[in-house]
């Protein structure tokens, strides 16, 4: 009998132990789940801030957004402007002949044009004049 009692008292030691192995490893597995969740939870987190759509690109597309909605009604005003411009050469003669005048240089039959070269006199400060026989050929040695 003696070996019955000892087998009894042996059995739930062997039981607490098991236990106790199978706690001390439910609680690693816990751990170690815990910190893969807040790693996974950070990289998450990373990305909706950082990534290709997070917020801080968000708030940099807005931005890029309203600087090209400036510049569309930057273009919207300046597209109506020229239209009108365009009608008004249509339909005014007067308005073409400003800018046949004004772009193309064309001139009527008694038009005359004078051209100021008062900016080509001062670049231009040598000694020599238009008439070649004013100015002397220099001396060859």
């Amino acid at each position: 009998m003696d070996r019955a009692v000892k087998t009894a008292q042996t059995q739930p030691g062997r039981l607490a132990r098991r236990f106790t192995v199978a706690t001390a490893a439910y609680g690693q597995r816990r751990r170690i789940a815990t910190v893969f969740a807040i790693v996974i939870a950070a990289l998450l987190g990373y990305h909706a801030l950082f990534g290709a759509n997070g917020v801080v690109a968000y708030r940099a597309k807005r931005s890029e957004d309203r600087v090209l909605a400036q510049q569309l009604e930057k273009i919207k005003l300046e597209n109506s402007r020229l239209k009108a411009h365009v009608e008004h050469l249509k339909t005014d003669p007067d308005a073409i002949e400003y800018e046949a005048h004004m772009r193309l240089r064309y001139t009527k039959p008694d038009q005359v044009i004078v051209l100021n070269n008062a900016d080509n006199s001062t670049a231009n400060t040598s000694t020599r004049t238009a008439n070649p026989a004013a100015n002397p050929a220099p001396a060859r040695h």
